[in-house]
């Protein structure tokens, strides 16, 4: 996901414990990620990390291929997983089919896409698109 709804969370542990590089963390201790970054790592997501493709979620036949939680993190994972996922992935499926099927939505290429930085994430100056009525 290219752009989470939110681009940074943290975590702290209860009792000491130690990540994989073998770094301790000690309770009360956060730790920051940024969901944003992660979505953008090559070491993930290969040399096209920058780029939108629906082929990295979906089989050629057409199935959602499934990808770990913990590597794609806008959800959470393990014991934290959020609890309105599977909520928001029928609600997006909703609108999303609704929307493609009712409209023409064609994205202005020449209108940058600038990312705001805030708790939520959202576009500095929105998505600019041109929308038409698709049975007209």
């Amino acid at each position: 996901m290219l752009y989470p709804l939110v681009p940074f969370n943290h975590k702290e542990p209860v009792k000491p414990d130690m990540l994989p590089s073998g770094h301790p963390v000690h309770p009360k201790i956060k730790i920051l990620f940024g969901v944003y970054s992660l979505g953008r790592m090559k070491s993930i997501w290969g040399e096209d990390c920058y780029e939108f493709k629906l082929e990295r979620w979906i089989h050629e036949r057409g199935k959602i291929k499934h990808e770990p939680s913990y590597k794609f993190l806008s959800f959470g994972a393990g014991p934290r997983i959020c609890l309105g996922k599977e909520t928001s992935f029928i609600q997006m499926k909703v609108v999303a089919s609704t929307l493609i099927y009712n409209y023409r939505i064609h994205l202005l290429e020449e209108a940058p896409v600038v990312p705001t930085l805030s708790i939520v994430l959202h576009f500095e100056n929105g998505q600019m698109t041109m929308i038409s009525m698709r049975w007209e």
